[in-house]
């Protein structure tokens, strides 16, 4: 006897929902098994079209090409030389450095999209002095009233020093350094004013009388201004003042070094700060020579016709007068009465009436 055939899990012929279950003659079972429901099948999902897309929505970093932007330096170097000075709430403004922008520096991050651009400056117009007694560190401006030219001046040392700074990739330190707040200016027209107005009292200063005439005081160079004296036939002697920054920058230099611990080596010596010789007006021909008051004694008579208070002639203006004699200094003793020769090299009197550069 051949198989019943399946379908789908139940056989063939058989009515699976008949509630007496199945007549199998087989199957002496009293209680007949139900049949297998076959399992609901799986719902196929509609078809969908494609869903829209979100608008993608604009952000600040969709405007950025790059994590670091370099910076455009400033071509406005004049801004960087201008000093400005509030006077009676009136801004004065001066010029004082001479720097423009040449180049730059790129510094760069840990990345290489990471870097900025620091502007270079020319330091070509820094006049640069290689002078044993000139060694300050800063950038000096001397002016010749506010509205000149600066001239810019540097030690070779300090010099080299900004340029290897620059050749290192460090600008940060020179650029400020050169900045105008921080240039030393020194406007010399006043200085020169003074030295001319001192002038008309050097040549007044009489280092005494002799028989052909009177000798006075000569000043050659005063700090930095050099006379240049020539004769006038009716004025005496006329100036033709010139100037030099060196002996300048030499007392700038001592002025702003450290104070010497003996006190006496904190004065310069008169040589240092000026020159001096003397010159002399002769007496005419038909007039005679000026003579010397001579003194009487206690009696009444005429003293020793010989010259008093030598060897210069005549008593001192005060305590400490400084006079000359045959290139010579002396000073006046006011208690003794008397004229005492200057050591140079140990001292003596100086200052008293002496107008010149030469006071300490």
């Amino acid at each position: 006897m051949a198989d019943p055939a399946y379908n789908g899990g139940g056989l063939i012929g058989f009515d699976e929902t008949t509630t007496g279950g199945n007549t199998n003659s087989g199957n002496n079972s009293s209680t007949p098994n139900p049949p297998k429901s076959p399992p609901p099948p799986i719902p196929t999902p509609p078809k969908q079209s494609n869903p829209p897309q979100p608008k993608p929505q604009k952000t600040i970093l969709d405007e950025l090409s790059s994590v670091s932007k370099p910076i455009t330096p400033s071509k406005k170097t004049t801004s960087k030389n201008i000093r400005e000075e509030l006077d009676d709430g009136e801004i004065l403004k001066q010029v004082v450095g001479d720097f423009e922008e040449k180049g730059s520096i790129r510094l760069s991050g840990e990345y290489p999209q990471n870097y900025v651009d620091i502007p270079k400056y020319d330091l070509s117009k820094i006049n640069v002095i290689d002078d044993d007694e000139v060694n300050f560190d800063f950038i000096l401006c001397l002016k010749d009233g506010a509205d000149s030219i600066p001239k810019l001046f540097s030690t070779k040392l300090f010099y080299d020093t900004l340029i290897s700074e620059y050749n290192k990739n460090q600008p940060f330190g020179v650029n400020d350094i050169i900045e105008e707040k921080n240039i030393v200016v020194i406007d010399i027209k006043p200085i020169k004013e003074k030295v001319e107005n001192l002038r008309t009292k050097e040549l007044l200063i009489k280092l005494g009388s002799t028989s052909d005439g009177e000798q006075y005081v000569e000043v050659i160079r005063n700090l930095f201004v050099h006379s240049n004296y020539q004769t006038d036939g009716e004025n005496g002697l006329k100036a033709n003042p010139t100037y030099t920054d060196i002996e300048l920058l030499r007392y700038i230099s001592w002025v702003v070094s450290k104070p010497a611990k003996n006190y006496n080596e904190r004065l310069l010596d008169v040589s240092e700060l000026g020159e001096f010789t003397k010159y002399k007006l002769l007496a005419d021909d038909d007039e005679p020579s000026n003579q010397i008051d001579n003194e009487s004694d206690e009696d009444g008579n005429p003293a020793d016709p010989s010259p008093l208070y030598p060897p210069i002639g005549r008593k001192g203006l005060d305590d400490l007068d400084i006079a000359f004699y045959n290139d010579e200094r002396y000073s006046w003793n006011e208690q003794e009465q008397k004229w005492e020769p200057i050591n140079d090299n140990g001292g003596g009197g100086s200052g008293g009436n002496f107008n010149g550069p030469g006071r300490d």
